[in-house]
């Protein structure tokens, strides 16, 4: 048996028991003994961030429906809600209307609800915010190329893996980059991505994370603290730097403020906890915290062989206190951090080993973490202040040790990088009138690190160290930008980004605009655009020239890129969106090689991996590239029980080094589609259970390599490409099928959630290129993992 399915039949058999005694409790329930639950909430306005009372609240479902109006506090709340979706709606006179569609009421948790309501000019037909199919930014800053997403989408879209990221593949603009959960945005390279909680910047929040990526094989983060989020594929309003194209702005939920509640997960992915509550009978200060510890790590502890390589060991904590005060604002402690590793020893029998690797221990490992405090002060009916001072850091590591046939160990890699920050926010946001917003802050970060990297030249036949550099540098940014609704139809966004960068001592002035013109009350045009900015990962800072050791980047100035988007988008009801948009993107100041003869620029890379190339050279600010493009989105949220998305994009990303020969990027897949469907059933003796299903379909162009010069390969034993053909040839077609199958059963006492996510359901082991392998000395083709599956349990109460 494949041991990899091993959890699988282990948790099944487990859940089996679970799921049985659910259902006898259920059945105990009669007719008249329906599950009930509570929804209760707080409206406040979008730009003040004030209470709104007298809002009109409305819960309805099939025929029936509640109404009732909120406090002065702007709170509401509805005792003994039958479970099941509603409809929520909120109305206030000279507001927009705003419509949850698909608002899920289960037993083992009260929903929680904060809405947000934005200014409606008179004039102006009735426009409704619909939180399904509108999916607008929470940031009423962003004019385009930005959605919010819920937590329960994370959990709902097969091959999410209750992972943002993987959850967000299936966006237009939006390509996969492999097995892990990096994405390709725009053409850009992963790295490009900025990972923010709570409104300031913080390290790469996913396990197993190289040194300068934005992801990794696993999320640290857990859907069970998340609230509704942001992200973006461009169009990033003033207030966002460091930069270049999209962006995850997280947020958490707050914890329940009058109850303890609790969630226990079992699965795959790992075995935790999550706990909420009020600090204090009758505070409305709260806490929610949640830990995960990896199952298959447990698995190997209890002395079951999981794996016949290393097996993944990680664990992850996030949290969120929040103490509201009366006088002096609202204070928040908020945090995520993860530990991992996986430790692969080679078979001690080596006339086992038929290739180098073989023989080799490698142990890889990725610890990192933020914590930060946040303190949101509203000075009165027009001004709030919002200020954050947080702390990062992260440590990746990686050690081969090669072994001798007495099993000796010899070291031949070693990388070890700290990187820690200091940052601080601070912004004011002043509503002039219903109609202005304006909204400016300063933001600095102060950067130390630690970076070391040595691995085996078979030159030599010795250690080459490729960087050793220890030291601080620092970053200041300030931005200022104003909202107008110039009239009913015609919103502008405008502002400006300045940032200081000390190390190269560099300064970059960012103009950012932005437009949303409503032709109709179902119609929109936008158009945006801007100058944006980001640092690379420090180790290309001061990695050493291969020829010329002396010589490092440490000068380079932060890579730059102009953009511009139009889009238009139409709600056909209230249940199916269209939405297109066209962007054309012009990166400059690009760090590419001193040497005019080989074609590298950092466009082309996703983490720090080039220092290992025998052909690294110092950089220089003289690259550029382009990334233009077409998207198209049609979009059903869940209602009448099923949802779908449909997306494509059309884009073509190319990059220029000293040659000034115009090549592809290795992420240029120039084409991708996704279908995104599923569909949910009420089961159980008195319906209060739910069945789903859904189901995902990845097809997207083959990704860019380059032909090996082989000889050379084989004289240096380490590939080397043609650099006068750099990533002109193409793998086949991408494809991946990804399905799940889910249960939520609602017994009075508690709720369960149970889950099969399967990843690439066909098995298909996608091409990534063909590479050079220093064994056999030979090309070889390399492949994506195939399938992988996972099984998860969740009971809340």
């Amino acid at each position: 048996m494949n041991m990899k399915f091993l959890p699988i039949l282990f948790t099944a058999v487990l859940l089996q028991s679970i799921n049985l005694k659910a259902q006898n409790k259920e059945t105990a329930l009669t007719n008249n003994q329906a599950v009930s639950q509570t929804i209760k909430g707080t409206v406040i306005d979008k730009s003040t961030k004030l209470p709104l009372s007298g809002v009109t609240i409305k819960l309805k479902t099939g025929e029936s429906s509640r109404e009732l109006s909120t406090d002065q506090w702007g709170a509401f709340r509805i005792n003994g809600v039958i479970i099941g979706r509603y409809v929520l709606e909120a109305s206030l006179v000279g507001y927009k209307k705003v419509t949850l569609p698909e608002l899920l009421i289960t037993s083992g948790k009260e929903s929680v609800i904060t809405l947000e309501m934005e200014y409606q000019s008179n004039d102006l037909d009735e426009v409704v915010v619909i939180g399904g199919a509108d999916r607008k930014p929470l940031n009423q800053m962003a004019m385009t190329s930005g959605r919010s997403f819920s937590p329960e989408e994370t959990n709902r879209y097969a091959g999410a893996a209750f992972d943002p990221a993987r959850m967000a593949q299936s966006f237009a603009g939006v390509v996969t980059a492999g097995d892990n959960n990096e994405i390709i945005v725009r053409g850009n390279s992963p790295k490009s991505l900025q990972w923010r909680l709570e409104g300031i910047e913080i390290v790469n929040p996913n396990h197993f994370g190289n040194e300068g990526s934005s992801g990794g094989g696993i999320s640290m983060l857990n859907t069970t603290v998340l609230s509704t989020s942001d992200f973006y594929t461009g169009g990033l309003p003033a207030e966002y730097g460091n930069a270049l194209s999209g962006a995850f702005d997280l947020k958490f939920r707050k914890g329940n403020t009058e109850k303890k509640e609790f969630a226990l997960t079992a699965g795959i992915l790992g075995v935790g906890a999550t706990l909420e509550g009020p600090f204090s009978k009758g505070s409305n200060a709260s806490y929610l915290i949640s830990y995960r510890y990896s199952s298959l790590s447990l698995l190997e502890k209890a002395g079951l062989s999981v794996a016949s390589d290393g097996v993944p060991k990680y664990q992850d904590l996030s949290f969120n206190f929040v103490m509201p005060t009366t006088r002096a604002g609202t204070f928040s402690l908020f945090g995520i951090g993860g530990l991992s590793d996986i430790d692969d020893k080679a078979e001690r029998d080596h006339t086992t080993w038929k290739e180098r690797f073989e023989s080799r221990d490698a142990k890889f490992g990725y610890d990192a973490g933020s914590i930060g405090l946040k303190h949101l002060f509203i000075a009165g009916k027009k001004v709030y202040f919002n200020t954050i001072i947080s702390y990062s850091a992260s440590r990746s590591s990686f050690t081969v040790d090669s072994l001798t046939t007495s099993y000796q160990a010899i070291l031949r890699d070693k990388s070890l990088n700290d990187n820690s920050t200091i940052r601080y926010a601070g912004s004011m946001n002043y509503s002039v009138n219903p109609a202005n917003t304006i909204r400016a802050g300063i933001n600095a970060s102060f950067l130390g690190f630690d970076v070391f990297t040595e691995n085996f030249d078979p030159l030599s036949n010795s250690l080459r160290e490729l960087v050793n550099q220890k030291g601080n540098t620092s970053s200041y940014d300030g931005f200022i930008q104003h909202r107008a609704q110039i009239s009913s139809k015609l919103t502008l966004n405008t502002g400006v980004h300045a940032n200081y960068f000390r190390l190269s001592e560099s300064w970059s002035i960012e103009p950012r605009f932005g437009i949303n013109w409503q032709l109709a009350a179902d119609q929109q045009l936008s158009f945006g655009t801007g100058v944006y900015s980001r640092l690379e990962p420090l180790s290309y800072y001061y990695a050493k020239d291969r020829l010329f050791p002396s010589q490092n980047s440490a000068r380079l100035k932060p890579t730059k890129s102009a953009q511009a988007t139009i889009g238009y988008e139409k709600q056909f009801n209230n249940n199916l969106k269209f939405k297109t948009e066209a962007y054309y993107q012009h990166l400059y100041d690009v760090p590419v090689s001193v040497d005019p003869n080989i074609n590298f620029s950092l466009l082309d890379v996703s983490d720090h991996s080039a220092i290992y190339s025998s052909s690294y050279r110092q950089l220089v600010n003289k690259g550029t590239g382009r990334n233009y493009g077409i998207e198209f989105s049609v979009e059903k949220p869940l209602s009448s029980g099923y949802y779908f998305m449909i997306s494509s994009s059309l884009f073509d990303s190319k990059f220029k080094a000293l040659s000034k020969q115009e090549f592809n990027t290795g992420f240029n897949t120039n084409y991708v589609a996704n279908l995104i469907t599923g569909k949910e059933w009420k089961t159980g003796k008195n319906q209060n259970n739910l069945f789903g299903m859904n189901a995902k379909l990845i097809y997207a162009g083959g990704r860019k390599y380059s032909p090996v010069n082989l000889a050379e390969s084989i004289r240096l034993d380490q590939e080397v490409i043609d650099e006068s053909r750099v990533n002109t040839l193409t793998t086949d077609p991408y494809v991946r099928v990804d399905f799940s199958a889910s249960y939520r059963i609602n017994s009075k006492s508690a709720g369960h959630f149970i889950i099969l996510d399967i990843q690439n359901v066909i098995n298909r082991e996608n091409v990534m290129g063909m590479h050079f392998n220093p064994s056999k000395r030979i090309m070889e083709e390399r492949t994506w993992t195939g399938i992988i599956p996972s099984l998860n349990y969740r009971i809340e109460f």
